[in-house]
Parts: structure tokens; sequence; C-alpha cells
């Protein structure tokens, strides 16, 4: 429900009219629930051309509750089991955003919460494409950028174990070690 994922929603909707059902993680926040929260993002500028010319696709949004910073992203078992029988794409662009996020909290939303949807999208009988919408600048300490994966600044499980097992306040003091040349969490924990 970012501006990312709203555009990619408003876009999908509009460009592609076989599209079933839309599918869209959302969470309870400032006492709204997912529902409420549904309504206030269809209502927005963004989707005036949908609700004039194609109202009707605005109900194939279905949301489902959820959080990306939860054990198994907070999806009920229920909503998992439908998920894996009537899904066959994902687009996963979750994230925070806030370049001085503390590491824990990076670490949750941006590593874990995507090792999560890969492990549920794992169970999808009928998945044919996960696309991992991410950012172009992990690796913008580099001088030259080029098109290839390149290897991580330290092992990912051993960056989880590290912020899962120490004390916040000692994970804080290390950041700016394990972070390096990298200009912040969010850059580090991206690449």
């Amino acid at each position: 429900t970012g501006f990312l994922g709203k555009v990619l929603v408003e876009k999908l909707l509009r460009s592609c009219p076989k599209i079933k059902k839309i599918y869209l993680l959302m969470r309870p926040k400032r006492g709204q629930d997912v529902a409420s929260r549904l309504t206030e993002l269809t209502q927005s500028p963004l989707f005036e051309t949908l609700r004039k010319e194609r109202p009707q696709e605005l109900y194939k949004i279905v949301p489902i509750v959820g959080d990306i910073t939860e054990p198994e992203l907070g999806i009920s078992p229920a909503d998992q089991a439908m998920l894996c029988q009537k899904v066959s794409v994902v687009f996963h662009s979750a994230a925070t955003v806030k370049f001085d996020e503390k590491l824990k909290l990076s670490v949750t939303i941006n590593m874990l919460g995507t090792q999560q949807l890969v492990q549920l999208c794992h169970r999808m009988l009928g998945l044919e494409a996960l696309v991992h919408v991410s950012t172009a600048y992990c690796n913008c300490e580099r001088e030259r950028v080029e098109e290839t994966v390149y290897a991580p600044p330290a092992h990912p499980e051993h960056v989880v174990t590290l912020v899962q097992t120490l004390p916040d306040e000692l994970v804080d003091r290390i950041t700016p070690d394990l972070v390096g040349d990298r200009p912040n969490t969010y850059a580090y924990t991206k690449a």
C-alpha cells in the first residue's frame, strides 16, 4: 500500500482486464481496519479514472490482513491456504524506505519479510512469477554498477542472527561498522 504498490495495483486493474483478483497484503493502521484502508486507497486521486470508467474493477481488490514484520507475514492460516490455491503472480514491493531506520527493523522488513514471502510462494501451486520490486541503488558505494547480482556485504543469515540475538543497544552501536561504505541501513539491507 505504499506509493509503488498503489501505482502498480491501479496499472494492473486498468491495463489487465482479465485479472480475476488482486490480493493486497494490508495491516490495520492508526485505528483503521483493512477494509477502511482499502476504501481510502481506492478513493485516492490515483484511482479516479477507474472509478469513472470501470468502477467494477475496484471490486477485484481483496485485502489480506497481514504485516510484513510478523511471523508468516501475519497472514492467517485460512488466508495462506487460499492464497496458495489461487495466486499465480506475486509482486513484492514492501520495504522500509526510511534511510536511517534502526538496523533491526530494516532487517526484519527488507530481509526477513522478503524471505517469508518467498517461503509462502514456494507453497503456491500455480505460481508462475514472483516479481521483487526493489531499488537499483543498493550498490551505491560502487563507482560503476553493472547489471549483475553482486555478493551481499555480509552473509544474510549471519546478519539476521546478529540482530535477533544481540541487545538492541549493541546492534545500534555496531551498525556503522556493519553498514561500512554504504550510506545507511536501507542500502545495506537491500544489498
